[in-house]
Protein backbone atom coordinates (compact mmCIF):
# COMPACT_ATOMS: atom_id res chain seq x y z
CA UNK A 1 0.00 0.00 0.00
CA UNK A 2 2.91 2.42 0.62
CA UNK A 3 4.56 1.66 -2.77
CA UNK A 4 1.40 2.73 -4.50
CA UNK A 5 1.32 5.80 -2.83
CA UNK A 6 4.55 6.75 -3.24
CA UNK A 7 4.42 5.89 -6.91
CA UNK A 8 1.74 8.25 -7.51
CA UNK A 9 2.81 11.06 -5.47
CA UNK A 10 6.44 10.53 -7.88
CA UNK A 11 3.70 10.64 -11.19
CA UNK A 12 1.46 14.03 -9.51
CA UNK A 13 5.72 15.80 -9.61
CA UNK A 14 7.61 14.60 -11.95
CA UNK A 15 7.06 17.08 -15.25
CA UNK A 16 8.47 14.17 -17.49
CA UNK A 17 6.63 11.54 -16.52
CA UNK A 18 3.03 13.53 -15.94
CA UNK A 19 0.65 12.65 -18.76
CA UNK A 20 -1.22 16.14 -19.23
CA UNK A 21 -0.40 17.92 -22.26
CA UNK A 22 1.91 21.50 -21.59
CA UNK A 23 -0.08 24.32 -23.21
CA UNK A 24 2.08 26.29 -25.22
CA UNK A 25 1.47 28.78 -28.15
CA UNK A 26 2.36 28.56 -31.33
CA UNK A 27 2.71 30.39 -34.61
CA UNK A 28 2.65 29.87 -38.50
CA UNK A 29 5.73 30.34 -40.65
CA UNK A 30 5.82 33.25 -43.33
CA UNK A 31 7.33 31.99 -46.34
CA UNK A 32 9.90 35.09 -47.08
CA UNK A 33 8.69 35.70 -50.66
CA UNK A 34 9.59 39.28 -50.93
CA UNK A 35 13.22 40.27 -52.00
CA UNK A 36 15.89 41.55 -49.20
CA UNK A 37 18.44 44.07 -49.24
CA UNK A 38 21.85 43.13 -48.53
CA UNK A 39 24.66 45.55 -47.90
CA UNK A 40 28.10 44.92 -47.72
CA UNK A 41 31.62 47.61 -47.60
CA UNK A 42 33.91 48.11 -50.63
CA UNK A 43 35.92 50.66 -51.99
CA UNK A 44 36.88 51.99 -55.41
CA UNK A 45 39.89 50.65 -58.01
CA UNK A 46 40.71 52.14 -60.93
CA UNK A 47 39.45 49.87 -64.54
CA UNK A 48 43.17 49.87 -65.33
CA UNK A 49 46.52 51.35 -63.52
CA UNK A 50 50.16 51.65 -64.93
CA UNK A 51 53.21 52.73 -63.65
CA UNK A 52 55.29 53.84 -66.74
CA UNK A 53 58.99 53.12 -66.52
CA UNK A 54 61.80 54.45 -69.18
CA UNK A 55 63.75 52.36 -71.76
CA UNK A 56 66.11 55.33 -72.74
CA UNK A 57 68.92 56.44 -70.35
CA UNK A 58 69.01 60.39 -71.08
CA UNK A 59 68.26 63.32 -69.70
CA UNK A 60 64.22 64.73 -69.30
CA UNK A 61 63.90 67.66 -72.35
CA UNK A 62 60.02 67.84 -71.99
CA UNK A 63 57.35 66.99 -69.60
CA UNK A 64 54.14 67.54 -71.10
CA UNK A 65 51.97 66.10 -68.11
CA UNK A 66 51.17 67.05 -64.63
CA UNK A 67 49.57 65.63 -61.85
CA UNK A 68 45.61 65.54 -62.39
CA UNK A 69 45.71 65.53 -66.20
CA UNK A 70 43.38 63.87 -68.67
CA UNK A 71 45.33 61.85 -71.77
CA UNK A 72 44.37 59.87 -74.01
CA UNK A 73 45.88 56.58 -75.60
CA UNK A 74 49.01 57.82 -77.42
CA UNK A 75 49.73 61.08 -75.93
CA UNK A 76 53.00 62.35 -75.35
CA UNK A 77 53.84 62.51 -71.41
CA UNK A 78 57.42 63.39 -71.35
CA UNK A 79 60.51 63.23 -73.99
CA UNK A 80 63.71 62.39 -73.03
CA UNK A 81 66.82 63.51 -74.57
CA UNK A 82 69.48 60.67 -74.98
CA UNK A 83 72.60 61.69 -77.36
CA UNK A 84 74.48 58.78 -77.32
CA UNK A 85 71.11 56.73 -79.05
CA UNK A 86 70.91 58.90 -81.31
CA UNK A 87 74.79 58.27 -82.63
CA UNK A 88 74.41 54.99 -82.19
CA UNK A 89 71.56 54.84 -84.64
CA UNK A 90 73.58 57.04 -87.39
CA UNK A 91 76.19 54.76 -86.75
CA UNK A 92 74.60 51.36 -87.32
CA UNK A 93 72.61 53.35 -90.44
CA UNK A 94 76.22 54.36 -91.74
CA UNK A 95 76.99 50.59 -91.45
CA UNK A 96 74.20 49.24 -92.58
CA UNK A 97 74.85 50.99 -96.25
CA UNK A 98 79.07 49.67 -96.39
CA UNK A 99 77.25 46.53 -95.87
CA UNK A 100 74.82 47.23 -98.72
CA UNK A 101 77.43 48.15 -100.93
CA UNK A 102 79.73 45.21 -99.94
CA UNK A 103 76.50 42.78 -100.87
CA UNK A 104 75.98 44.60 -104.33
CA UNK A 105 79.59 44.48 -105.13
CA UNK A 106 79.48 40.52 -104.00
CA UNK A 107 76.68 39.89 -106.41
CA UNK A 108 77.66 41.25 -109.05
CA UNK A 109 81.27 39.45 -108.64
CA UNK A 110 79.15 36.05 -108.35
CA UNK A 111 76.93 37.00 -111.44
CA UNK A 112 80.20 37.57 -113.95
CA UNK A 113 81.50 34.78 -112.56
CA UNK A 114 78.64 32.12 -113.39
CA UNK A 115 79.15 33.68 -117.14
CA UNK A 116 82.91 33.18 -117.15
CA UNK A 117 82.28 29.54 -115.64
CA UNK A 118 79.91 29.29 -119.02
CA UNK A 119 82.81 30.07 -121.51
CA UNK A 120 85.23 27.75 -119.01
CA UNK A 121 87.48 31.16 -118.51
CA UNK A 122 86.88 30.36 -114.36
CA UNK A 123 86.91 27.33 -112.78
CA UNK A 124 83.76 26.26 -111.02
CA UNK A 125 85.26 26.01 -107.78
CA UNK A 126 86.36 29.96 -107.93
CA UNK A 127 82.72 30.93 -108.93
CA UNK A 128 81.33 28.71 -105.84
CA UNK A 129 83.88 30.70 -103.59
CA UNK A 130 82.79 34.22 -104.71
CA UNK A 131 79.04 32.65 -104.90
CA UNK A 132 79.70 31.96 -100.60
CA UNK A 133 80.79 35.14 -100.09
CA UNK A 134 78.24 36.87 -101.63
CA UNK A 135 75.88 34.70 -98.80
CA UNK A 136 77.46 35.60 -96.39
CA UNK A 137 78.07 39.52 -96.98
CA UNK A 138 74.14 39.31 -97.71
CA UNK A 139 73.79 37.46 -94.55
CA UNK A 140 75.92 40.69 -93.18
CA UNK A 141 73.42 42.95 -94.31
CA UNK A 142 70.42 41.56 -93.01
CA UNK A 143 72.46 41.19 -88.96
CA UNK A 144 73.26 44.98 -89.50
CA UNK A 145 69.40 45.73 -90.93
CA UNK A 146 68.26 44.52 -87.90
CA UNK A 147 70.86 45.86 -85.20
CA UNK A 148 69.55 49.26 -86.90
CA UNK A 149 65.74 48.54 -86.46
CA UNK A 150 66.40 47.68 -82.60
CA UNK A 151 68.46 50.89 -82.24
CA UNK A 152 65.56 52.73 -83.75
CA UNK A 153 62.75 51.07 -81.15
CA UNK A 154 65.16 52.56 -78.53
CA UNK A 155 65.29 55.98 -79.97
CA UNK A 156 62.00 55.62 -80.05
CA UNK A 157 61.25 55.15 -76.08
CA UNK A 158 62.86 58.27 -75.68
CA UNK A 159 59.04 59.65 -76.17
CA UNK A 160 56.93 58.37 -73.49
CA UNK A 161 53.69 58.06 -74.40
CA UNK A 162 50.48 57.34 -72.46
CA UNK A 163 49.35 53.72 -73.07
CA UNK A 164 45.46 54.26 -72.29
CA UNK A 165 43.25 56.80 -71.84
CA UNK A 166 43.98 57.83 -68.25
CA UNK A 167 44.27 60.63 -65.56
CA UNK A 168 48.05 61.33 -63.86
CA UNK A 169 47.83 59.81 -60.43
CA UNK A 170 51.58 60.71 -59.56
CA UNK A 171 54.89 61.72 -61.47
CA UNK A 172 58.20 60.45 -60.11
CA UNK A 173 60.43 63.16 -62.91
CA UNK A 174 61.11 66.84 -64.00
CA UNK A 175 62.77 68.46 -66.27
CA UNK A 176 65.77 68.21 -66.20
CA UNK A 177 66.37 65.02 -64.26
CA UNK A 178 68.69 62.01 -65.57
CA UNK A 179 66.68 59.04 -66.09
CA UNK A 180 68.40 55.14 -66.66
CA UNK A 181 66.88 53.36 -69.60
CA UNK A 182 65.26 49.53 -68.51
CA UNK A 183 66.03 50.24 -64.53
CA UNK A 184 64.77 47.42 -62.21
CA UNK A 185 64.36 49.55 -59.52
CA UNK A 186 60.55 49.84 -58.13
CA UNK A 187 61.24 53.33 -57.49
CA UNK A 188 62.34 53.75 -61.08
CA UNK A 189 58.77 55.02 -62.52
CA UNK A 190 57.96 58.19 -64.19
CA UNK A 191 54.79 58.56 -64.29
CA UNK A 192 51.55 56.58 -62.72
CA UNK A 193 48.43 56.67 -64.82
CA UNK A 194 44.83 55.50 -63.38
CA UNK A 195 41.78 54.93 -66.12
CA UNK A 196 38.66 55.77 -63.71
CA UNK A 197 36.31 56.76 -66.33
CA UNK A 198 35.46 53.22 -64.89
CA UNK A 199 35.78 52.14 -61.80
CA UNK A 200 36.09 48.22 -59.86
CA UNK A 201 34.04 48.37 -57.02
CA UNK A 202 35.74 45.75 -55.28
CA UNK A 203 34.07 43.96 -52.30
CA UNK A 204 34.67 40.95 -49.68
CA UNK A 205 31.43 38.52 -49.59
CA UNK A 206 30.60 35.71 -47.10
CA UNK A 207 30.21 32.32 -49.90
CA UNK A 208 26.72 32.45 -49.33
CA UNK A 209 26.29 35.40 -50.62
CA UNK A 210 29.13 35.23 -52.97
CA UNK A 211 27.65 32.29 -54.61
CA UNK A 212 24.22 34.05 -55.35
CA UNK A 213 25.93 36.80 -57.21
CA UNK A 214 25.77 36.23 -60.42
CA UNK A 215 27.51 37.98 -63.34
CA UNK A 216 25.20 40.84 -64.17
CA UNK A 217 23.31 41.54 -61.02
CA UNK A 218 22.82 44.61 -60.31
CA UNK A 219 23.76 46.26 -57.51
CA UNK A 220 23.52 50.47 -55.81
CA UNK A 221 26.60 51.73 -54.54
CA UNK A 222 26.65 54.57 -52.35
CA UNK A 223 29.29 56.94 -50.27
CA UNK A 224 29.16 58.45 -47.11
CA UNK A 225 30.80 61.61 -48.92
CA UNK A 226 27.91 62.14 -51.52
CA UNK A 227 24.88 61.80 -49.75
CA UNK A 228 21.99 61.74 -51.10
CA UNK A 229 22.98 60.41 -54.05
CA UNK A 230 23.56 56.57 -55.50
CA UNK A 231 25.28 55.12 -58.45
CA UNK A 232 24.61 51.50 -60.18
CA UNK A 233 26.95 49.35 -60.92
CA UNK A 234 26.64 45.22 -62.12
CA UNK A 235 28.29 41.84 -60.80
CA UNK A 236 31.64 41.56 -63.15
CA UNK A 237 33.74 38.95 -62.10
CA UNK A 238 34.72 36.78 -58.78
CA UNK A 239 37.88 35.44 -57.63
CA UNK A 240 35.86 31.94 -57.35
CA UNK A 241 37.84 31.02 -54.53
CA UNK A 242 37.45 31.54 -50.96
CA UNK A 243 40.19 33.64 -48.94
CA UNK A 244 41.58 30.58 -45.88
CA UNK A 245 42.04 33.97 -43.30
CA UNK A 246 39.14 36.03 -43.99
CA UNK A 247 36.53 32.72 -45.26
CA UNK A 248 35.45 35.44 -47.91
CA UNK A 249 35.47 36.04 -51.69
CA UNK A 250 36.68 38.66 -53.88
CA UNK A 251 33.85 39.86 -55.94
CA UNK A 252 34.14 43.09 -58.49
CA UNK A 253 31.41 45.35 -59.58
CA UNK A 254 31.95 47.97 -62.52
CA UNK A 255 30.51 51.47 -62.07
CA UNK A 256 30.54 53.72 -65.12
CA UNK A 257 32.36 57.22 -64.05
CA UNK A 258 32.48 59.26 -67.66
CA UNK A 259 32.45 62.52 -65.32
CA UNK A 260 35.00 61.35 -63.17
CA UNK A 261 33.05 62.55 -60.31
CA UNK A 262 34.03 59.41 -57.89
CA UNK A 263 37.75 58.64 -57.20
CA UNK A 264 39.99 55.46 -56.90
CA UNK A 265 40.35 54.21 -53.72
CA UNK A 266 36.74 55.59 -52.17
CA UNK A 267 35.08 53.11 -49.20
CA UNK A 268 31.37 52.80 -49.97
CA UNK A 269 28.64 50.15 -49.04
CA UNK A 270 26.49 48.17 -52.23
CA UNK A 271 22.99 47.08 -51.77
CA UNK A 272 22.01 44.04 -53.19
CA UNK A 273 18.28 43.05 -54.11
CA UNK A 274 18.25 39.18 -54.16
CA UNK A 275 15.14 36.64 -53.59
CA UNK A 276 14.71 34.31 -50.61
CA UNK A 277 16.31 31.04 -50.39
CA UNK A 278 13.79 28.39 -51.29
CA UNK A 279 12.50 27.24 -48.04
CA UNK A 280 13.02 30.58 -46.26
CA UNK A 281 10.79 31.60 -43.28
CA UNK A 282 10.41 34.33 -41.19
CA UNK A 283 9.67 33.26 -37.33
CA UNK A 284 9.60 35.27 -33.88
CA UNK A 285 12.79 35.47 -32.78
CA UNK A 286 11.47 33.88 -29.17
CA UNK A 287 11.07 30.88 -31.61
CA UNK A 288 14.63 30.19 -32.01
CA UNK A 289 16.92 27.62 -29.40
CA UNK A 290 20.38 27.36 -29.30
CA UNK A 291 22.02 23.88 -28.20
CA UNK A 292 25.27 22.70 -28.66
CA UNK A 293 25.92 25.28 -31.36
CA UNK A 294 22.73 24.49 -33.07
CA UNK A 295 19.90 26.18 -34.08
CA UNK A 296 16.67 24.65 -33.64
CA UNK A 297 12.66 25.52 -33.57
CA UNK A 298 10.13 23.22 -31.38
CA UNK A 299 6.92 22.61 -33.63
CA UNK A 300 3.16 21.06 -32.12
CA UNK A 301 3.55 17.88 -34.45
CA UNK A 302 -0.09 16.05 -34.04
CA UNK A 303 0.04 17.12 -30.41
CA UNK A 304 3.90 16.04 -29.98
CA UNK A 305 7.08 18.11 -29.73
CA UNK A 306 9.27 17.91 -32.29
CA UNK A 307 12.18 19.18 -32.54
CA UNK A 308 13.97 20.07 -35.44
CA UNK A 309 17.45 22.02 -36.59
CA UNK A 310 17.40 25.13 -38.93
CA UNK A 311 19.86 27.57 -40.41
CA UNK A 312 19.27 31.12 -39.02
CA UNK A 313 19.55 33.92 -41.23
CA UNK A 314 19.45 37.80 -40.91
CA UNK A 315 17.79 39.28 -37.06
CA UNK A 316 15.23 41.47 -38.67
CA UNK A 317 14.34 42.57 -35.21
CA UNK A 318 10.74 40.63 -33.68
CA UNK A 319 11.30 37.90 -37.41
CA UNK A 320 14.36 36.33 -37.54
CA UNK A 321 14.75 34.51 -40.91
CA UNK A 322 15.25 30.58 -40.93
CA UNK A 323 15.73 28.08 -43.35
CA UNK A 324 14.28 24.58 -43.03
CA UNK A 325 12.23 22.60 -46.02
CA UNK A 326 10.54 20.99 -43.03
CA UNK A 327 8.86 23.99 -41.64
CA UNK A 328 6.98 24.23 -44.49
CA UNK A 329 3.07 23.54 -43.14
CA UNK A 330 3.52 23.40 -39.74
CA UNK A 331 3.16 25.01 -36.41
CA UNK A 332 6.48 26.20 -34.21
CA UNK A 333 5.70 26.96 -30.92
CA UNK A 334 6.81 30.27 -29.38
CA UNK A 335 9.21 30.40 -26.73
CA UNK A 336 9.19 26.63 -25.46
CA UNK A 337 10.34 25.85 -22.10
CA UNK A 338 13.10 24.48 -21.41
CA UNK A 339 12.17 21.09 -19.83
CA UNK A 340 10.24 20.16 -22.86
CA UNK A 341 11.71 17.13 -24.20
CA UNK A 342 11.36 15.55 -28.09
CA UNK A 343 8.10 13.53 -27.57
CA UNK A 344 6.37 15.60 -25.13
CA UNK A 345 2.65 15.90 -25.20
CA UNK A 346 1.75 19.83 -25.74
CA UNK A 347 -1.46 21.53 -26.31
CA UNK A 348 -1.20 24.23 -28.67
CA UNK A 349 -3.08 27.59 -28.72
CA UNK A 350 -2.38 29.65 -32.31
CA UNK A 351 -1.42 33.10 -32.10
CA UNK A 352 -1.66 35.98 -34.62
CA UNK A 353 1.36 36.34 -37.14
CA UNK A 354 3.35 39.09 -36.56
CA UNK A 355 3.65 41.83 -39.40
CA UNK A 356 6.41 41.35 -41.88
CA UNK A 357 8.93 44.17 -41.33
Amino acid sequence: MKRRIILCCLLSLSPALRADPVPVKTVVPQAANAPRSFELPAHTEPAEEAKLFCRATGTVRERKVDIGDVVKAGDVLAVIDAPEVDRQVEAAAAAVDAAASRARNAHSNSERAASLVKTRAMAVEEMEQLASITEQLEADLRLRTAELARLKEVQGFSILRAPFDATIAARNVDRGDQVRGDSAGVDGWLFQVVRINELRVVMQAAPGLAMRLSIGREATVRFNELPGKSFAAKVVRSSQSIDPTSGTMRVELLLKNEDRVLPAGLTGTVSFMLEPVAGTFLLPTNTLLNRNGKSLVVLADQGKAKFIEVSQGRNLGELAEVTSSALAGTTVIVSPNAMLREGDAVEATAMPPKTKP
